[in-house]
């Protein structure tokens, strides 16, 4: 009986046991975090905590794939969740998501947002064109109200990209820039770099936002044939007639041009323009009346150098990290002599500053000198000149007015020096004295140091030249010339015979002078001082002239070349 009572407490204890077993907790989530708080930042990796309580196990997920959620599961409880934004929010617009709870088949949708940034998409940063040139257009969005966008080159300006009028935007509004990238007349491709801009509408300077880098791409152009080298070669055109004294002899001519480019007018176009860089610098600016000037005609069978490719006056590009160029001299002298003056007048050749423009935008020149007539060394010489960066280059018209008004007109010697180069040569030395004392040239350099004795101790004695000039140079010995540190001397710091800048010094610009006259004027002139000072105080360089559209330092040129051979006359 006891046993029995015993057995039926026990299945009552079981049955209490049982029936509280069977009450579960009910699954819930309790978002704790305001919707004022779920904000992320527009930056990327910007981060926001959403806090619950879960009754139960939970799970989380987003349903967008610029977020991440930490953690993504986890006990019963109070929570705290991450979300982390994987990007910048470059859309323009506020961007939303969705954070899902789950636990026990209850869930819970929790929005979140991004703020936005301010944007300037644009939709290319890589353009690939044509030889031939194209018209573009640099389509951008931006949620920035009020800008003013606009193209702006990332180093210096690329002369054969036209840059158009810029552009008004207005929040996400799409707009579009244009420019025209001009043919491709090189062998080489070429790419410009450039990026846009939103900028204050009524503050320019202000920029707002800037693209990413936006490439240009230029293939380079086939390499053109001359189909007739007779009809069009050898014709001489007058560029401009002397009005004052004798005349002064420079002919311009041309390597690597076609057929094509003569009869299209194209020679033309770059001869003129090679002969009004000829007179930008002073003295020659203001004694350009003395000039005669010729332009003659020459068809070369290709418009490439090197290699295979043949052009009328075989110039070639040294190449290995030297700037030298070297050409059929006596075809040069030839062609000079195709000038009816000149050939009737074997004095004036002796005379004659002849001009090789070369049809490539290399970076290359040089300047040959020491042709001989009978034995006497004459004052001929041969400049040859890439159209370096382009016609319109400026450093076109700084190299050819250093080359070819520099060492080939007046024959002066190079002011620049390289400190690996040390002390110039005993022998060096001696050949440059006797330039100097046998046929007066090289005089805007010496090889003394001292003030009272170098060749332009005039200018240091005379106080009219002791000011700082219109680019804040002063005269006086400056050590390093003739690419030598130490040594050689120079008038002044910088020049345009030293980093083809400044203009050319007071020696150099008396140099010019006097070999002007002197061809003007013939053997029975006389150099005065006073008369030299007078006009070079009247004309001295313009600092805008010499420094427009230039930066950096320029790679200096290999020195001029003595050829002491005979001058051909024919």
């Amino acid at each position: 009986m006891r046993a029995l009572s015993f057995l039926l407490v026990l299945i009552g204890l079981l049955g209490i046991t049982a029936c509280s077993g069977d009450e579960k907790t009910e699954p819930s989530i309790i978002v704790a975090s305001s919707e004022t708080e779920l904000i992320l930042g527009a930056e990327i990796n910007a981060q926001l905590t959403i806090s619950f309580t879960s009754s139960l196990a939970w799970k989380g997920s987003v349903d967008v794939d610029w977020a991440v959620l930490s953690p993504s599961m986890g006990e019963a409880g109070e929570v705290s969740v991450s979300i982390l934004a994987k990007d910048k929010n470059r859309t323009g617009e506020v961007r939303t998501g969705t954070l899902t709870l789950t636990s026990d088949g209850t869930h819970r949708e929790v929005k979140f947002q991004q703020a936005a940034m301010d944007v300037l998409n644009v939709s290319e940063t890589r353009y690939n064109i044509p030889a031939e040139g194209q018209h573009l257009s640099i389509e951008f969005t931006t949620n920035i109200q009020n800008g003013k966008a606009r193209l702006v080159f990332a180093s210096e300006e690329e002369q054969w990209i036209v840059l158009n009028s810029s552009a008004l935007t207005r929040a996400l509004q799409a707009g579009k820039l244009e420019l025209e990238a001009l043919p491709n007349k090189k062998l080489s491709s070429r790419t410009a770099k450039l990026y846009l801009q939103l900028v204050e509408s009524n503050n320019e300077e202000k920029v707002l936002l800037q693209s990413p880098q936006i490439s240009i791409i230029q293939e380079a152009a086939a390499v053109g044939t001359s189909v007739d080298l007779v009809t069009d070669d050898k014709k001489v055109v007058v560029l401009q007639k002397h009005t004052k004294g004798n005349g002064v002899p420079l002919v311009f001519m041309g390597d690597g041009f076609l057929d094509t480019d003569i009869a299209e007018g194209y020679y033309l176009e770059v001869m003129k323009k090679a002969a009004d860089y000829f007179f930008t610098e002073e003295p020659v600016k203001s004694l350009r009346d003395y000039f005669d000037v010729w332009m003659v005609t020459a068809v070369s069978r290709n418009n490439a150098f090197g290699g295979t490719f043949s052009t009328k006056f075989g110039c070639t590009l040294e190449g290995g990290g030297s700037t030298g160029i070297a050409g059929k001299h006596e075809l040069v002298e030839a062609y000079a002599q195709v000038v009816p003056e000149i050939a009737s007048n074997p004095k004036l050749l002796k005379e004659t500053m002849a001009i090789v423009v070369l049809n490539t935008e290399e970076y290359a020149g040089t300047t040959y000198f020491g042709f001989t007539v009978d034995g006497v060394t004459s004052d001929f010489a041969i400049g040859y000149c890439p159209m370096i960066n382009g016609m319109e280059s400026d450093m076109f018209r700084r190299v050819l007015c250093h080359e070819c008004i520099g060492h080939g007109f007046a024959k002066l010697l190079d002011e620049y020096s390289y400190q690996n180069m040390g002390t110039i040569p005993s022998a060096e030395v001696e050949k440059n004295r006797r330039m100097q004392n046998d046929l007066g040239w090289a005089m805007n350099v010496d090889f003394v140091g001292d003030r009272s004795m170098v060749k332009w101790k005039h200018f240091l004695n005379d106080e009219r030249y002791r000011n700082k000039d219109a680019f804040g140079e002063t005269l006086g010995v400056y050590e390093g010339a003739c690419t030598y540190w130490n040594g050689a001397w120079r008038p002044t710091n910088e020049s345009m015979m030293r980093s083809n800048m400044h203009g050319f010094n007071a020696p150099s610009r008396e140099a010019i002078y006097k070999r002007v006259m002197k061809l003007a004027y013939g053997e029975n002139w006389m150099y005065n001082y006073e008369e030299f000072v007078l006009f070079d105080l009247a004309h001295l360089p313009e600092e805008a002239v010499t420094t427009k559209t230039v930066s950096g330092t320029m790679k200096p040129f290999t020195t001029p070349r003595f050829v002491d051979r005979p001058l051909t006359i024919y």
